[in-house]
């Protein structure tokens, strides 16, 4: 039979439950509101960035949006990020043309970025949050860059490359032995790979910016896990293209298509289930 002081402990036991479950329904509902609220908005941000880099001209980040056909501003119903290209099916309200899907890609990428850390990471801390975030927005605004000119700058992918190198000191979740194993094995495998294809085909098939791009995900994920990464990029690449082909019902054997987004989504969602 349970004293009256096992019962009040049992009491407070239960309170302290409850109290814990509110808190973290509360960061819940918090997470919820940002993803609806602002991940869009992110995206919206981020393609701006992007696009000025690739174009190298200051008025695509200050000018106020406008369509990229007939150039007229946008109203303020199409410049709500996500759903308003959604609503208007992707056509201008003035002219009735396509707008370019950049902002678009940036603000859906954005959000089931935010969604995947949420859904992957059990006990997640605000620190990998926000890391988790930063290299998603970086890994979309690269991708930007290489759909719009059809290369991946140095500028980003050597840092890149380093700091895979040093993750392991800071987050301890490989070996440096492995991460520089895996640099050097995927830079050298995909760069002869590229020669080999140039010297027989007398084309590029990978440019030297998807090689450095493949061995700085080396680095992040480590030698064990390139063999995987590789495989899901081309995968969801392949995919891509026949999807392509069979909505749009024509392609050209000569059309570049960029690697760069492939490699990027893959490596992110594998490095993230190394940390997770």
């Amino acid at each position: 039979m349970l004293s009256l002081h096992d019962l009040n402990y049992c009491f407070q036991l239960k309170q302290l439950k409850i109290g814990i479950f509110k808190i973290k329904m509360d960061y819940f509902y918090a997470y919820s509101i940002f993803l609806i609220c602002f991940t869009p908005i992110i995206g919206t941000i981020v393609a701006k960035l992007f696009l000025y880099a690739a174009k190298k001209h200051i008025s695509l980040i200050i000018r106020p949006m406008k369509c990229n056909v007939c150039c007229n501003p946008l109203h303020l119903a199409e410049k709500i990020p996500l759903f308003s290209y959604i609503l208007m099916k992707g056509r201008c309200k003035h002219c009735g043309k396509l707008r370019t899907p950049i902002y678009f890609f940036s603000e859906l990428s954005s959000l089931l970025a935010f969604i995947t850390i949420l859904s992957i990471s059990k006990s997640l801390i605000f620190s990998h949050l926000i890391l988790f975030y930063s290299m998603a927005l970086f890994l979309i605004g690269l991708s930007i860059h290489d759909i719009l000119t059809k290369r991946l700058p140095d500028l980003a992918t050597l840092p890149f490359l380093l700091l895979g190198l040093s993750q392991s000191y800071w987050l301890h979740n490989i070996d440096f032995q492995d991460s520089m194993f895996g640099a050097v094995t995927g830079g050298l495998m995909t760069a002869l790979i590229a020669t080999v294809y140039k010297k027989l085909r007398g084309n590029i098939g990978i440019g030297w910016g998807d090689v450095k791009l493949i061995s700085a995900f080396g680095a992040w994920i480590g030698w064990q896990l390139l063999p995987l990464f590789i495989l899901f990029s081309s995968v969801s690449g392949i995919l891509f293209i026949l999807l392509r082909f069979i909505a749009v019902r024509r392609s050209n054997i000569n059309e570049q298509i960029p690697f760069g987004p492939f490699l990027c989504i893959s490596g992110w969602i594998i490095w993230l289930q190394t940390i997770c």
